[in-house]
């Protein structure tokens, strides 16, 4: 109600009256919502206690409950593996089940020895105790502890050398390493058990730090035949290879990762021949250098040095271009896998490789004939004396037209060709197709970023080979390709996808753990698997669809 003039006494009380009768009105509303919300309080709390009974009864007929025990102890010991170190004390306050479970020794095989920790050694027995006789996983963190600390928790692991299956030792200077090392061969116990080594350290070239050591050659005298009959495999982690053979001689498989470094000493052919010269039985050998380091790689002047591996299968190498200028002085007669990766997106064709690895499949086998130099216009190896090469890969490494052709006539055993950031053309490609084309034992392609490639030349090499094999009057010339991945490449389109799928298994998407490129992040074509499926696939028939292998 609006006024033109001042209300008059009887106006402020009728005011004064309404005033209080809201007043009255909300005390009312506030005191009734007072009661509902102290009826909601109530009835979340009678809800959290029905809560609070079905858990419980869910408790009762869980899954978890009924996972038989083995099964049980197998996932706490996955847990472990994936690097949980603390999963069998924090599951053993579950509840009874989950403590008996957790009580078996083989989730308590992966003793962590911390040297850092407050209790070491106690840790340690305790771990060892509950681990019972169960073969050990020993991983021994080091960083900078005094050499009686080291002793003492070496000489309480070395007292069940016997169960040792893998040991991992972690520590900032190598000169730890020799310590434990020196311990391990001092005492010359039995490791009828261990079959893998893994050591990662750093050489600080520093007679502080490192106490002049720079090589552990006492890993030999530790780990020798004798005294560990079965280990098989040494994964060597440092910043600075190996001048001297540190490995010991029987071991079948090495892992060698040299890290980026600022320090003096230089990456050489030289050092790796020698290193290699002390494992002669090795069957895998992995070379990884880094990209980044003080000194250019040094070849080895002496073109006729050589180191041979009879047993070796399969070889891969991993770094800067120069790298590959390593291969020639090898000689694998036995290789059947050949992994050349190059840290260097050069974004042309390297010059040294096509040399390198052509001369390295003409001097496979050990001959006294010194090596030539081969001209990139007379690279034409020998197919009786290469490899027998069943899978090649090139990794960021091109080859010319002439050279890709001199390598397909060399590996007449060819089962799979990977390529990734390739130039290869169309005409190298027909090279491959039937009845009488180069490599007639290939049946997988895998190719990546191969910019220039079409796909239609890829239909024409798979319905080639197909129509050969397919006549029974045919002699068997060449055996069908039964797969080809296509990642990236920009002249293959989805028509030719599609053509390949009718023809053979035709796959688009990545392997699985084994593939290289899902560390890298590199070929990774979610939305254009997306759109294939969503494009295509949904306008054919159920029966179109099962005829089609496309693996997307």
């Amino acid at each position: 109600m609006l006024y033109r003039c001042e209300p008059s006494p009887e106006d402020i009380d009728a005011a004064n009256q309404e005033i209080q009768k809201h007043e009255r009105a909300v005390s009312a509303i506030q005191a009734h919502i007072a009661t509902l919300l102290s009826d909601v309080q109530r009835l979340r709390r009678e809800q959290q206690l029905h809560k609070e009974a079905i858990q419980r009864c869910m408790g009762v007929i869980t899954l978890a409950r009924r996972i038989p025990e083995e099964l049980l102890s197998k996932i706490f010991e996955h847990c472990v593996q994936d690097g949980w170190t603390r999963a069998p004390i924090v599951v053993s306050h579950v509840c009874s089940a989950w403590r008996r479970a957790a009580s078996a020794p083989r989730v308590w095989s992966h003793v962590y020895v911390n040297c850092d920790s407050p209790d070491m050694l106690g840790r340690t027995r305790f771990w060892l105790a509950m681990s019972r006789q169960a073969p050990l996983i020993v991983t021994v963190m080091a960083p900078w502890n005094p050499e009686r600390q080291l002793a003492e928790v070496m000489d309480l692991l070395l007292q069940h050398a016997h169960r040792w299956r893998t040991l991992s030792i972690e520590t900032g200077s190598i000169s730890r390493v020799a310590h434990l090392l020196r311990r391990v061969a001092r005492s010359l116990p039995s490791f009828p058990l261990l079959c893998q080594i893994g050591i990662r350290t750093i050489v600080n070239f520093d007679a502080v730090h490192d106490e002049g050591v720079s090589d552990v050659g006492e890993f030999t005298d530790a780990f020798s035949s004798n005294h560990a009959p079965n280990l098989s495999t040494v994964c060597y982690i440092s910043n600075a290879a190996p001048l001297i053979p540190i490995f010991p001689t029987h071991i079948v498989e090495l892992n060698l990762t040299i890290q980026e470094s600022s320090f003096p000493r230089p990456l050489s052919s030289a050092s790796l021949i020698t290193v290699l010269e002390g494992v002669p039985a090795l069957r895998s050998l992995t070379l990884s250098m880094p990209l980044s380091y003080e000194h250019p790689f040094v070849p080895e002047r002496d073109i006729a040095r050589a180191i041979t591996l009879p047993a070796l299968e399969s070889l891969t190498l991993y770094g800067p271009t120069d790298l590959n200028e390593f291969l020639p002085h090898l000689r694998t007669p036995a290789l059947r896998r050949l992994h050349l990766r190059s840290l260097e997106d050069l974004g042309y064709r390297q010059q040294p490789i096509a040399p390198s690895l052509l001369q390295f499949l003409s001097s496979a086998h050990d001959t006294d004939d010194t090596l030539p130099a081969f001209p990139d216009s007379d690279l034409n190896p020998d197919p009786r004396t290469a490899p027998p090469i069943e899978l090649l890969e090139l990794h960021d490494i091109d080859l010319s037209p002439e050279a890709f052709a001199a390598c397909f006539a060399a590996l007449p055993q060819l089962r799979e060709l990977r390529l990734h950031e390739s130039s290869i053309r169309d005409a190298t490609v027909r090279l491959l197709c039937a009845p009488a084309g180069l490599c007639p034992r290939l049946a997988r392609l895998d190719l990546r970023w191969c910019g220039l490639l079409s796909g239609r030349v890829l239909v024409e090499l798979v319905r080639g080979r197909n129509v050969v094999n397919s006549s029974p009057s045919a002699l068997p010339a060449a055996d069908p390709i039964t797969e080809v991945a296509v990642i990236n490449c920009c002249f293959v389109g989805e028509k030719d996808v599609l053509d390949l799928a009718t023809l053979t298994a035709c796959r688009v998407v990545m392997r699985g753990a084994d593939d290289y490129c899902w560390a890298r992040d590199c070929c990774v074509n979610a939305r254009y698997r997306m759109r294939l499926r969503l494009k295509h696939l949904t306008k054919f028939s159920a029966e179109e669809r099962l005829r089609m292998r496309l693996i997307v």
